[in-house]
């Protein structure tokens, strides 16, 4: 059956550009993806840049260095000059991200038409800065407006109107107070429920029963889950198992069919369907890749 929901890509990139947007040389990259499907996000670095990536929608686990992250809706992660970085297992899940790279300001002293005092002010912010941060929905409005002027005819204030939404963009990541999780008694018992998934990920857990255990109607669990997490109960559990079942298709010897009902799928080809959207490979090719790799 075909699908009807495709990825979707926007990228303003530079190089590519023929237009005064270009002069605004401290804009490397602007882009914004919709995943529909798990897809490769391998290993790459920038050397002398900072890269942001917003997450609008899902949940995205990250790698950076040997640093392991996991974000959320409304997280933002960014990463230093020189830092290599990938999604978790190489793939990206089904998710919503929008993410700038912009010049690294310690290294250009015209950056961004600011002042040497003022650009010192960002070097020291985006030098000592926590790697995720929990930011306003209100930040789509800035990617979006800058989306919106990289796509517009030539004006005569394009430039100033493109510096001014960087700055902006910035200093609604740099600058504002970590902003509070939506229910922390929710983010607490999601964690929980990680570590039961992890202890025991055959077990299948109805919305029913996960809202009475929070004291919740069903509407509201899954409403505060999916805005805590970014992501349906459904899809957050199945996300644990296959994170699970990763490490067993490497760690072990186990058929393929027997890790399926180690998670509690009545048949391996339902697990290969659900591993492939997750991960975005088979079972068998991601044993084989990896096991490849290992060698």
């Amino acid at each position: 059956m075909t699908e009807h929901i495709k990825n979707e890509r926007w990228v303003y990139f530079a190089d590519w550009e023929r237009s005064p947007a270009t002069r605004v040389e401290d804009l490397l990259l602007l882009g914004y993806d919709h995943f529909s499907k798990a897809t490769p996000l391998t290993s790459h670095k920038h050397e002398d840049a900072y890269e942001f990536v917003y997450v609008d929608q899902g949940a995205v686990d990250w790698e950076v260095g040997e640093e392991f992250h996991r974000t959320n809706a409304q997280h933002i992660i960014h990463t230093r000059p020189g830092e290599q970085h990938r999604a978790s297992f190489d793939y990206i899940g089904p998710s919503t991200i929008w993410w700038m790279i912009i010049r690294d300001p310690a290294q250009h002293i015209e950056w961004f038409g600011l002042q040497e005092e003022e650009r010192q002010t960002f070097v020291r912010w985006m030098q000592n800065g926590p790697r995720v941060q929990l930011v306003s929905k209100d930040i789509v409005i800035y990617f979006k407006r800058l989306k919106q002027l990289l796509q517009q005819p030539c004006t005569e204030l394009l430039e100033f109107q493109l510096r001014h939404y960087v700055l902006e963009l910035l200093l609604q990541i740099l600058h504002h107070p970590q902003h509070i999780v939506q229910s922390p008694n929710m983010n607490t018992y999601t964690q929980q429920l990680k570590v039961r998934l992890q202890q025991n990920p055959a077990d299948r857990y109805a919305i029913e029963q996960l809202a009475e255990e929070m004291g919740l109607s069903q509407s509201h669990f899954y409403r505060v889950f999916r805005e805590t997490n970014g992501q349906s109960p459904t899809s957050y559990m199945e996300r644990i198992r296959m994170d699970y079942a990763c490490q067993m298709l490497t760690e072990s010897k186990m058929t393929i069919t027997d890790i399926a009902m180690e998670l509690g799928f009545k048949t391996s080809q339902h697990f290969s369907t659900v591993f492939k959207k997750m991960i975005g490979m088979t079972p068998k090719a991601w044993r084989k890749q990896h096991t490849q790799l290992d060698k």
